[in-house]
C-alpha cells in the first residue's frame, strides 16, 4: 500500500483527507503537477503566504483542479508531508547494519547520513516540516508521522544492543524528533549545513552511549 492509497487517508483528520484521488492518467499529471508546486511555493512563501490559487497558477492548471482534489491549503501539505515520511520510514526499515562496524560512530553516522541525503535530494521537506507545525490537525497528523519513522527506527537500535531497555519507543522518539529539528536547523539556507549534521551525529552518538551505560 502507498501514500497514495485512499485507505490511508482515513488515518489522518478529517479537515486533511482529499476529496478525491486520481486514476486516469490526465489526473495523475495533475495531481503531481500540483504537488510539485506546492513544494516550491512552501519554500518560496512559507505556510503563511501559501495560497490554493499561487499553487494552481505555478501548476498552470485552473483553480478548479485542485479543489477536485484537495478540500483546502493545508490538504496539500499532508500529502506532501505523507509521501516524505513514507519515503523515510521505508529508508529507515530498510536500513542495515555492517556487522563489520562495531563502531558506535560508525553506525549513527551510516543512519544521520540516510537521513541527511534525502534533505539533500529535496530541500522542501524543511519547508514542509515546519507548514505541518502550524494547526492543531497538522500537528497531530506529523505526530503519527513521527511515531512511524520511530518505529521504524527500532529495530536499528535493538540491534545496537539496548534492546533490553525499558523503553526502546520512547529512545527511538527522541531521536526522531531531535534528528527532524536539528536537519530544520541544518537546512537555514539555501543548502544543507554539513557542520550542523556533523553536531547531530555527535549528538545522537552520545545520547545511545548514555542510553547503552544506563541499562
Amino acid at each position: 500500500m502507498t501514500t497514495r492509497d485512499a485507505g490511508i487517508d482515513l488515518d489522518r483528520p478529517e479537515s486533511l483527507r482529499l476529496r478525491h484521488r486520481p486514476v486516469q492518467q490526465r489526473g495523475r499529471v495533475r495531481f503531481e503537477a500540483i504537488l510539485a508546486a506546492a513544494r516550491h511555493l512552501l519554500m518560496d512563501k512559507g505556510i503563511e503566504g501559501f495560497v490554493v490559487e499561487d499553487v494552481a497558477e505555478y501548476a498552470g492548471i485552473p483553480v478548479g483542479s485542485v479543489y477536485q482534489f484537495f478540500p483546502n491549503k493545508l490538504a496539500i501539505v499532508a500529502e506532501i508531508a505523507a509521501e516524505d515520511t513514507t519515503s523515510l520510514t521505508k529508508d529507515l526499515s530498510a536500513f542495515e547494519l555492517d556487522p563489520s562496524a562495531d563502531d558506535l560512530q560508525d553506525v549513527v553516522e551510516s543512519m544521520i547520513g540516510l537521513v541527511a541525503d534525502r534533505w539533500r535530494e529535496d530541500p522542501s521537506r524543511s519547508a514542509v516540516w515546519l507548514a505541518m507545525k502550524s494547526t492543531a490537525a497538522t500537528r497531530a497528523m506529523a505526530a503519527e508521522q513521527s511515531e512511524r519513522m520511530a518505529a521504524a527506527l527500532i529495530p536499528a537500535l535493538q540491534a545496537l544492543g539496548t534492546e533490553q531497555h525499558e523503553d526502546l519507543q520512547l529512545i527511538a522518539d527522541v531521536i526522531i524528533e531531535l534528528s527532524q529539528s536539528i536537519m530544520l536547523l541544518a537546512y537555514r539556507g539555501d543548502k544543507l549545513n554539513e557542520a550542523v549534521v556533523a553536531e547531530l551525529e555527535r549528538v545522537i552518538r552520545g545520547y545511545l552511549r548514555a542510553v547503552a551505560q544506563d541499562r
